[in-house]
């Protein structure tokens, strides 16, 4: 049992240093154009980078 709750508490950690990094990727301007094209698909941001329209 205690090697399951030791993977466990890895994954636990793994996956709070990609959310803290996500988080911090996306505070960045040129990151977040990549990282959330949502707020182009939702008309939050009008204009688009040219380089995201080919995509």
């Amino acid at each position: 049992m205690k090697k399951v709750e030791r993977l466990i508490l890895k994954l636990i950690v793994i996956q709070f240093t990609f959310l803290i990094i996500s988080q911090a990727l996306l505070t960045q301007d040129h990151f977040r154009i990549y990282l959330s094209k949502t707020l182009y698909y939702e008309g939050v941001v009008k204009d688009l980078p040219q380089s995201i329209k080919e995509q």
